[in-house]
């Protein structure tokens, strides 16, 4: 998924899989919550470059937590 972090310039969402961001002061305020719309787009990112390991790691995760 990502991370929010505070920076001198604003709000950044950092992609955990790769070095992508999203700034937040980057997203047009007029069309909706600028934090909402990076979210998005970090959503969107992700899915779109890193779905397939997302849903393997997932998988994984899910495998270690189930009591044998």
């Amino acid at each position: 998924m990502y991370r929010i972090c505070k920076a001198n310039k604003g709000t950044i969402l950092v992609c955990l899989a790769c070095n992508h961001t999203e700034r937040v002061q980057d997203f047009n305020g007029d069309i909706g919550n600028q934090r909402t719309l990076a979210a998005h787009a970090m959503l969107k990112h992700v899915h779109a470059e890193h779905s397939r390991e997302t849903h393997v790691r997932a998988m994984a995760m899910e495998r270690q937590s189930t009591p044998r």
